[in-house]
Order: C-alpha cells, then structure tokens, then sequence
C-alpha cells in the first residue's frame, strides 16, 4: 500500500468517519429523530420500542412541493422534462448549483418569452408603430407625440378608438413595461427594445390594423 492509499485509509478510519456520517445524518433526518424520541418508550437489548402514533403527515413544505407536481402533471410535460434533463447532461451540466443556474436562466428567458406573445397579440398597430419611433430615439419624446399616432389610428379606425382614450391606448404600453414616462417625457423601456428585437428574431409580421 502506497502513502497516498493509506492517507485514504486513514481518513476513513474510524471513528472519524463515524463521526462525520453521524453528524450529516443529524443534519439530514433531524426532524424524524425528534419524532423518533418523542414517541421512545424504552430502549432495552430489542431495540428502540415506540408509542403508537399516527402515521406521519406531510410537512408544508412537502405538501406545497406536491401540490406544485400535481398542478403540472401530465404526459407532455414528463417528456418535455426527459428532453431538460438529457439537454443537461449532453451539456455537461451536472453540478446541482451549476443546474440551478441555468434552469432559473431559461425560465427567466421562458417567462420574458411568455410575456412578448402576450403583448404582441393584443398589440396595436399604432401601438407598435410608436414603440419603433421611440426606440429611435435615446431622449424620449413629449407627449402629444405620442397623442398624435393616437390620432391618426383613430381616423382610420374611429369604431375601434370610439371607447378607446389616449390614456388607456398608452397605459397598456406602460403596463406592458414597454413605456415609462419621466419627467413628462416618454421613453422605451429595456424591455420594449428587446421586444422589437424579438419580433425581427422569430419573423413576427407587422401589425398593419389599429
């Protein structure tokens, strides 16, 4: 046996090892040896003897895992997750923090996805038209500016605007996280930058009515 073997050795020689599984063990099952002493009644040569209690009930943590499954159980999605897992380790992706990264990554990107299809199909053409205005334009724009797309949609389509303000046609930009206004100015958001660019990047056609 080499020194680097019988280092190995060692380390794992007792009662050090003992010791360390023990306490990992504390650590892990904490909850069920409290439950466990609770309900000791005595401990002799045949082992721990128990009160007879209720079978165990799931914890809240527990439950809400299982509630979250249930909500989401259903053949396509098993095999979408099959196709998650086999993406992850033809990535090499193995390490559980590693894992956690880019698993909250893709479904930041899915829900931001989510959200673009959302707004692009209730979006209105003059919606659109002013959003790509301005993104041309790094200081924002007053306001009658955009009152004026405002306008003239609603000459071309007076039965569609006919309960439609200028308020509720721009709050839904504001709402979609595409506009804000500062100091009376309005100006795209990061967010309705990449919303153009996401448009462009999966071929979305123009919004021509609105």
């Amino acid at each position: 046996m080499d020194d680097s073997t019988a280092g190995v050795v060692d380390a794992l020689a007792w009662p050090g090892v003992f010791l360390i599984l023990a306490l990992v063990a504390l650590f892990v099952f904490h909850r069920e040896i409290k439950a466990l002493i609770g309900r000791t009644k005595k401990v002799g040569r045949a082992g721990i003897e128990t009160f007879e209690s209720q079978p165990a009930q799931p914890t809240d943590e527990k439950k809400g895992v299982e509630e979250f499954f249930r909500t989401f159980d259903n053949p396509l999605v098993l095999e979408a997750e099959q196709l998650i897992q086999k993406d992850l380790k033809d990535r090499k992706i193995d390490q559980p923090s590693e894992r956690e990264k880019t698993l909250i990554r893709a479904l930041a990107s899915t829900q931001i996805i989510l959200h673009f299809e959302r707004v692009y199909g209730i979006l209105w053409g003059s919606q659109l038209r002013f959003l790509r205005h301005l993104n041309q334009r790094d200081q924002g724009v007053e306001a009658y500016e955009g009152s004026s797309f405002y306008e003239m949609a609603k000459l071309e389509f007076p039965t569609w605007y006919e309960n439609l303000s200028f308020d509720m046609w721009l709050g839904f930009l504001r709402d979609s996280n595409l506009v804000l206004e500062r100091d009376s100015r309005l100006l795209i958001t990061v967010a309705g930058r990449e919303f153009l660019k996401y448009l462009i990047a999966v071929g979305k056609r123009d919004l021509i009515y609105g």
